[in-house]
């Protein structure tokens, strides 16, 4: 009895081996490509609000998803040991680590990778957060803007890996320029433009009132030059039909005398 509990304890030790190998085997097969995928980081500061970014969060290159959010923190917790100014704005920016899976990056040496980043920093490569359609989440792209319009954020510190500036989203921008509509409406004294119109409004009505009198007395001596105008229009015409008809009396201001046959 004892020696078939032994032979009971074998096979399951023998078949869960066999499980667990198999598994791991599976994991190596489907998964190789991600477990010894080369993986490039790249870090950025956002002074405006990352609602709708966690990690795992998509990361695109103009459209292109090339690796997604790894880590998102508060810049000065992860550089709480170096020496930053606490007086200076940017010190309360949010940190967010960036892993760039993409093949097409992936192969460059790391070289080469910086000396890419560096050009295109120069371009207007920017980081910033873009929203996905109308259900309110959003994700990280690398994209082109104009660079005297962005400069890159001073930072007092050394990134711990490749750095690539942010620049504020859409939303943030359209945020940003209602708030500034809002902030010269409330400046912009309603009451005195009010006052105004109302002072234009009544001043054209003088105006109309004014011109409406004078032409209603200029109706008669307008009247009277047309009549003097079509009189002399009806002269002209009768003077154009006789010179039509009498031509000589253009020359001799009259008709020529009629010929006499006995004395020619």
């Amino acid at each position: 009895m004892k020696n078939n509990s032994e032979v009971s304890y074998l096979k399951i030790g023998i078949f869960l081996l066999v499980g667990f190998s198999m598994i791991i085997a599976a994991l190596l097969i489907f998964g190789s490509n991600k477990l010894f995928q080369r993986t490039i980081y790249i870090e950025t500061y956002f002074e405006e609000s990352v609602q709708g970014i966690s990690e795992g969060y998509p990361v695109k290159y103009r459209g292109l998803q090339i690796g997604y959010v790894k880590k998102i923190a508060l810049t000065s917790e992860i550089y709480k040991n170096t020496s930053l100014d606490q007086n200076q704005e940017h010190n309360r920016s949010i940190y967010v680590l960036l892993a760039i899976t993409s093949k097409i990056l992936t192969a460059m040496s790391t070289n080469d990778f910086r000396d890419f980043l560096t050009r295109e920093i120069a371009s207007g490569l920017r980081v910033k957060i873009m929203p996905q359609g109308i259900t309110g989440t959003t994700y990280i792209e690398l994209n082109y803007v104009d660079p005297k319009n962005n400069p890159p954020l001073v930072i007092t510190w050394q990134p711990r890996y490749f750095y690539v500036p942010s620049t504020p989203g859409m939303l943030t921008r359209l945020s940003d320029s209602a708030q500034h509509i809002l902030k010269e409406l409330k400046d912009v004294d309603f009451k005195q433009v009010f006052d105004n119109v109302n002072k234009l409004t009544t001043s054209l009505g003088f105006v109309s009132e004014k011109a409406s009198q004078v032409l209603d007395k200029s109706r008669g001596d307008i009247d009277v030059t047309l009549h003097n105008f079509r009189a002399a229009s009806d002269n002209l015409r009768v003077l154009s039909q006789q010179l039509k008809l009498y031509p000589s009396q253009l020359i001799f201001s009259g008709s020529p005398p009629p010929v006499n046959p006995s004395k020619l």
